[in-house]
């Protein structure tokens, strides 16, 4: 089973990069409360699985379901879209990344509890209670409200060209944005498998402390966003992808944990600038019209992104060690920056609600 780890590791998220589409596709069809609840059943169901699985089979079946059924994040963004936002949309993505950062703050301090208290199978049988607490409180919230298609009028010429121009800037963006989300998820992904070791060998000392600095980042996510309320976020795009590129180079060539602290902290602002610039340009095309689809092509172009994270960090620790995906990640990083300087259109042209208020 060890030589499976690896595989085990990455099976669920090929499975949802596989399947966001469709069920964002679905969700635009029967509702995105519905797809919602879909989720977070599956999340039980093969964490259930997984928890009770007799074999190795099983359990690869457990992490099928897991993967297949799941994708909650990018479900709860759609059924956000689809309701009256008490501020922007851009905000709301904002506050669905810091659950995500909370969870890679808190999962592994709790999986070391847990594998400490019990054999580690039965943490699955614990976790398939979570997506039935948030099934619960789900249930609770309203419905997708209906939505007609638009039917041909004939509005002034006026009306129609400031219609129009908000359109057409988020169809020019899109394929952009989902150029820079995979190059930003990869650079993100790539740099955890081996993280751990790399920071022992930096004179980290021991696990606890590797294990803080690989919270670290997130750390500073969990921290600034309550208190980052205004601004425009993607006026920091651009430099906190170049931030972030720096820190990544940086740790590629540390040799001591100081550094390395420091290094962790820059790599936080950057991932901060550039979560936030994206989650302002996925708001400018996001809207009530297929935003399942959208979101469930975005969560996939992720999950792929931390297929081929997770592929070339093996391949790139095992060729030269563990400090080669920083530079990958640095590299990606970059490529990330020259995207949206190039790709991205400009947001001055339309009036972008995806702002902070």
């Amino acid at each position: 089973a060890v030589g499976w780890s690896g595989v085990l590791y990455v099976l669920p998220t090929l499975c949802t990069a596989l399947t966001a589409g469709t069920w964002g596709r679905l969700a635009d069809r029967y509702g995105r409360k519905r797809s919602l609840l879909r989720a977070q059943l599956g999340l039980a169901l093969g964490f259930a699985i997984a928890g009770f699985a007799p074999s190795l089979s099983w359990l690869v079946v457990g992490l099928i379901v897991q993967g297949t059924c799941g994708g909650s994040l990018a479900a709860a963004n759609a059924y956000l879209a689809s309701q009256p936002q008490a501020g922007p949309l851009a905000r709301a993505l904002d506050w669905t990344q810091y659950s995500a950062r909370l969870a890679m703050v808190s999962a592994p301090a709790l999986l070391g509890l847990a594998i400490a208290l019990g054999p580690a199978q039965s943490l699955y049988r614990a976790l398939a209670l979570l997506p039935l607490l948030a099934f619960a409180l789900t249930w609770r919230l309203p419905a997708d409200q209906p939505t007609a298609r638009p039917r041909a009028t004939a509005p002034s010429s006026s009306g129609t060209e400031q219609a129009a121009r908000p359109s057409t800037a988020a169809s020019a963006l899109w394929p952009a944005l989902l150029i820079a989300q995979f190059l930003f998820c990869f650079a993100m992904v790539v740099t955890f498998p081996y993280f751990i070791p790399y920071a022992l060998a930096r004179g980290a000392g021991h696990d606890a402390l590797a294990g803080l600095l690989y919270s670290l980042p997130h750390l500073v996510y969990l921290v600034v966003l309550p208190w980052w309320r205004r601004g425009d976020g993607e006026a920091w795009l651009i430099p906190g992808l170049l931030l972030f590129a720096l820190a990544c180079l940086w740790q590629a060539l540390l040799h001591d944990a100081i550094a390395l602290a420091a290094a962790r902290l820059l790599f936080g602002v950057g991932m901060l600038f550039g979560l936030r610039g994206l989650n302002r340009s996925l708001a400018l095309v996001a809207s009530g019209q297929g935003a399942g689809r959208l979101f469930g092509r975005f969560d996939a172009c992720g999950k792929w992104a931390g297929v081929a994270a997770g592929a070339a960090a093996g391949a790139l620790a095992q060729a030269a060690g563990p400090a080669l995906p920083f530079l990958a990640a640095a590299v990606a990083a970059a490529g990330t920056a020259l995207t949206v300087a190039v790709r991205f259109p400009s947001r001055r042209t339309a009036d972008v609600a995806a702002h902070d208020a």
